[in-house]
């Protein structure tokens, strides 16, 4: 499995768990926007960030807090995956 497939992977288990939603992987993983699939707002993106954090064990700056990283499933992994290729060489 490709580093971003594990990642996509990981980051569907982290919203399903953190958010407590009652929504199949497929449906999130189809997703074009999570806030229109289950009205993500700012204290779901915290508690997004939060989990990711420590599923990752990587630090989220805020820049990153924005609608548009936190927009789907792929560009939340895809940011995922530069931080934590960020955190390896020591960024």
């Amino acid at each position: 499995m490709s580093d971003i497939a594990n990642i996509k992977d990981r980051v569907l288990q982290v919203i399903i768990r953190n958010l407590e939603l009652n929504i199949l992987t497929e449906d999130l993983q189809k997703a074009d926007r999570l806030d229109e699939l289950f009205g993500m707002d700012s204290i779901a993106i915290i508690e997004l960030v939060v989990g990711i954090e420590q599923e990752f064990e990587i630090k989220v700056p805020p820049e990153y807090l924005t609608v548009t990283i936190f927009q789907n499933v792929n560009t939340i992994a895809e940011h995922v995956l530069a931080l934590i290729r960020g955190k390896e060489n020591g960024s």
